[in-house]
């Protein structure tokens, strides 16, 4: 369910044949219990026998059930399914759909993975979200692989809607399950300073990981650093008082290639986004959870005793320090995350009925290497003084390195973390419209979205769920929103995609509430 996270094609195959397993054990267990389960449509290849089902395999038997399954896969690539929808504003829906499923499995994956239990939320909950998913799998089974009925349209666009609220609870799940496990974040200040070896690099999403990670290095003569969305990681009560927690290195994930070459001790990818990995540090990148690439070491069942050793006999001497640009030396700060902004709700409230804050803008959300997403750097640099500025995901990196000042006491820029935690931005609101005896559309705030991969899409949908309107999307509108269904946005949420190197214009129509 993530994008740029697993190019082994191997894990693809066992995932394959497991998911085949699966389905024949469920089958079984409804026939033996009374009960008539659906049948397989006859036009389904059967899967071949195939010793690549285990990790086992030889390369020569890898390579033959790849090909293999490839061939098979042919029926379910986008443009076949494509063409048997016949029309492309429906399928863009269908697929609008989909990515917002994978977004918002890949973030009860990270949920479950903490294994906060009953404190974070109940079995209750747990199925509720499972059968809901199951029931959204079906409808896209069902209405991709036929042609669409009258309705489909807007039908479609009712079960992104309705996605978008299950992304909004499991979002609330996976806030509960950090903050039961790790803590409540508060803000704090981070260094950027030159790493320091023996250490360890941890980049992605997964703060399980981490903690894990600093649980079996510690007292070791390690030390950690954390690199991407792993940034909030150090606002968490929990993980901050390993003393060999030491600081956040790099940016974002699309700077890994010339950030990790300079790093001087193991890397580690706990999610996505992976980049192909350089020669400079290939043999010192280590991969766990979901993450894989062909020849490099995968971590199984939580144990990173061998990641530790290599950081301890890693010669981190041979390795140069960047130049410029890599470690600018400065302090960020992070940590304001629902519990720490609304702490000081009143002063915000009290600013807000002063007239000293007229505007909260949300810029952020998943970064990419474009140029052109130079726009949200330079929308942000251009929000005037008498506003605020809520970032979040590795967007963040494009504004962090700004100085926009305070305003009531508070840093005009506020870092609410991870961008799962687009659910903190959603309290926020709520909380403060409750405040002020409003709704939250009475707010001033203005949305600046940029979008990457599926978690992006699951969090635009929880977005429109809210009904919040004007958003812009950016760099570029993704290619399932046709021009007929942005259309249909517009009308219904004002949803536009963002102006690139217009970003002024953007911003006089949201002052102006547009």
């Amino acid at each position: 369910t993530l994008t740029n996270v697993n190019f082994n094609n191997l894990r693809f195959v066992h995932y394959i044949y497991q998911c085949d397993e699966l389905i024949k054990k469920m089958e079984d267990h409804l026939k033996h219990g009374g009960f008539e389960g659906p049948v397989a449509n006859a036009t389904i290849p059967k899967l071949p026998p195939s010793k690549a089902a285990g990790y086992t395999a030889t390369p020569e038997e890898a390579k033959a059930s790849t090909e293999a399954l490839l061939k098979l896969a042919a029926p379910s690539g986008i443009l076949a399914r494509s063409a048997l929808v016949g029309n492309e504003d429906i399928f863009g829906v269908l697929e609008m759909l989909t990515y917002g499923l994978k977004g918002t499995c890949a973030y009860f994956y990270h949920a479950e993975d903490l294994k906060a239990g009953d404190a974070a939320y109940s079995d209750g909950e747990r199925e509720q979200i499972y059968q809901e998913i199951y029931r959204v799998g079906a409808y896209l089974a069902e209405n991709c692989s036929c042609k669409p009925k009258e309705d489909a349209l807007m039908v479609g666009l009712t079960e992104c809607l309705q996605m978008g609220a299950l992304n909004l609870q499991v979002m609330k799940c996976l806030d509960a399950a950090h903050n039961a496990l790790l803590g409540t974040p508060a803000p704090t200040e981070v260094t950027q300073e030159k790493p320091v070896g023996p250490a360890i690099l941890v980049s992605g999403h997964d703060l399980a990981v981490l903690l894990r990670v600093l649980e079996q290095s510690e007292g070791k003569g390690i030390n950690v650093y954390t690199h991407g969305e792993m940034l909030p990681a150090h606002s968490y009560p929990n993980l901050k008082k390993f003393a060999h927690l030491k600081g956040h290195y790099g940016t974002h994930w699309g700077n890994q290639q010339k950030e990790f070459r300079y790093f001087p001790g193991s890397i580690l990818m706990t999610s996505n986004c992976l980049m192909p990995p350089m020669g400079k540090y290939r043999e010192r990148i280590w991969t766990c959870g979901p993450v894989g690439f062909e020849k490099l070491p995968w971590v199984v069942n939580n144990d990173f005793t061998d990641l530790i050793q290599q950081a301890q006999k890693f010669d981190h001497t041979a390795i140069a320090p960047a130049r410029s640009g890599l470690v600018p030396g400065q302090k960020l700060q992070i940590g304001f995350g629902h519990a720490a902004v609304l702490g000081v709700a009143d002063k915000v409230v009290a600013a807000i009925k002063s007239g000293a804050l007229k505007h909260v803008f949300v810029i952020g959300g998943c970064d990419g290497t474009e140029t052109s997403r130079s726009y949200f750097t330079d929308l942000a640099n251009d929000t005037p003084e008498d506003s605020i500025i809520l970032t979040l995901g590795c967007g963040k990196f494009r504004l962090n390195n700004l100085n926009l000042g305070t305003l009531g006491g508070l840093p005009r820029l506020l870092d609410v973390g991870q961008c799962n935690d687009a659910y903190g931005a959603v309290v926020i609101a709520t909380k403060l419209a409750e405040a002020l005896e409003c709704t939250v559309h009475d707010l001033p705030l203005h949305f600046a979205v940029s979008w990457f991969e599926q978690k992006a899409v699951a969090v635009l949908l929880t977005l429109l769920h809210l009904q919040l309107k004007n958003i812009r999307l950016g760099p570029n509108l993704p290619g399932f929103i046709t021009p007929n269904v942005l259309k249909v946005l517009n009308e219904k949420f004002g949803l536009k995609p963002a102006k690139l190197h217009e970003e002024d214009v953007d911003l006089a129509e949201m002052l102006e509430g547009k």
